[in-house]
């Protein structure tokens, strides 16, 4: 006597869904001779998670033993927890029984079950210190015996369309001037300026990106190191308030420097790898996941480098932008250096259209990803070789 078999069987075999869509799927339950139940009670949840522990050394020091005073050094270790928690879909339903006791006969036993899900859900997401799931749950309540359960997990992929926010499309010009002293003497400025013509992407789009370089310095700037970065912060709530962070490079890119009292212009398309995966996580509150493009100038003799941040936003439908695009205009351009680009900044692959006409930008399914060319650098994406966790207060570039 007794359950054999029980199962929740999903319509949809993959058992990924989208935010607002409608879960219908059923329950199986198998049974040999007859059972009696309560009832059969099936859960839908989606919640998110934060966990990491911190290892604290305490010293405590005890200087008396009888008439002599000795210094006696004890250390211990406290193991912190620092946790938080969302939910963001919670949805019961009863399938069978309730009201006294319901006999299920030898045999199969099928309850065909619909849910809808919220429209707000962030997406499906696994991390070191960190997760986001959604899973199905269904429980048999047996008198007099131990409740019968199984739990499933599904996928929620909540996409996220660029064009929601309209300031990605518009350019970003940033600036930046240092000054290097040496000994008793200043030298001029060294100015540093990054054009982007827009910040939202896909994956498999390229990022044009302008360096200006300026330098009346005298100080010969090395080499210009653009990264890719992406970071991502858990938020724990308890037991206080504490942000950890994890930083991954996930494209490298070093180009030539400037000397001293020269100037020079460099364009160059940052290649977003077409299988990094993009979580949407903006209803989120415990975990973000954030990409910066940094473009750095990488001087010696002990000064530090200029760093220019630009907050780049990666979705997985692209943006759509007018032909009619603001172009950079090249201050700095110089005549005598071959080497870098005296044409305009190039967009991704367009085809010709009207001045005002507006066209889509191509995504990772339109556009093939050329092999790189020195000196690119690619690194592994969501298992990235190089992996650096990192406090806020210490994220940061020198």
């Amino acid at each position: 006597m007794g359950i054999n078999n029980l199962q929740i069987i999903f319509d949809n075999p993959t058992a990924v869904f989208i935010p607002g869509e409608i879960i219908t799927g059923k329950v199986l339950i198998i049974v040999t001779n007859f059972v009696k139940i309560k009832k059969v009670k099936l859960k839908f949840r989606g919640e998110g998670n934060v966990l990491w522990r911190e290892h604290n050394l305490m010293t405590r020091r005890n200087s008396k033993n009888g008439s002599r005073r000795h210094s006696l050094t004890h250390n211990k270790t406290k193991t912190e927890r620092y946790t938080a928690k969302e939910e963001y879909f919670n949805h019961k339903t009863i399938l069978a029984g309730g009201e006294g006791k319901l006999l299920l006969k030898e045999g199969e036993h099928i309850y065909p079950f619909s849910v809808s899900l919220p429209d707000n859900l962030p997406s499906t997401f696994e991390e070191e210190y960190g997760r986001i799931q959604y899973t199905a749950k269904v429980v048999i309540n047996i008198p007099w015996d131990i409740k019968k359960g199984k739990e499933i997990a599904f996928e929620v992929i909540s996409t996220l369309n660029l064009n929601d926010e309209p300031s990605l499309a518009e350019p970003k010009i940033l600036e930046r001037e240092k000054f290097y002293c040496c000994c008793c003497c200043k030298s001029g400025p060294m100015t540093m300026i990054v054009y982007v013509p827009y910040t939202g992407f896909v994956p498999g789009q390229s990022i044009p990106v302008t360096v200006e370089l300026d330098n009346n310095s005298n100080v010969d700037v090395d080499s210009i190191i653009i990264i890719l970065e992406r970071v991502i912060k858990f938020k724990a709530r308890f037991p206080s308030s504490k942000i950890k962070c994890k930083a991954l490079k996930i494209v490298n890119v070093c180009i030539d420097g400037v000397e001293k009292h020269t100037s020079k212009t460099r364009v160059e398309q940052i290649q977003i790898p077409s299988s990094l995966i993009i979580p949407n996580l903006k209803h989120c509150g415990i975990i973000t996941d954030t990409y910066f493009l940094h473009v750095k100038a990488c001087v010696n003799g002990g000064y530090i480098n200029e760093v220019i941040s630009v907050n780049i936003i990666l979705g997985d439908m692209p943006l759509t932008i007018a032909t009619d695009a603001r172009q950079f205009d090249y201050s700095f351009q110089p005549s005598n250096q071959s080497y870098f680009s005296s044409k305009q900044i190039p967009a991704n692959p367009l085809p010709p259209l009207s001045v005002n006409e507006t066209i889509s930008v191509p995504g990772y399914a339109q556009l093939v990803v050329p092999n790189p060319p020195p000196p690119y650098q690619f690194l592994d994406t969501e298992i990235a070789t190089y992996i650096q966790v990192v406090s806020i207060s210490t994220l940061s570039f020198s």
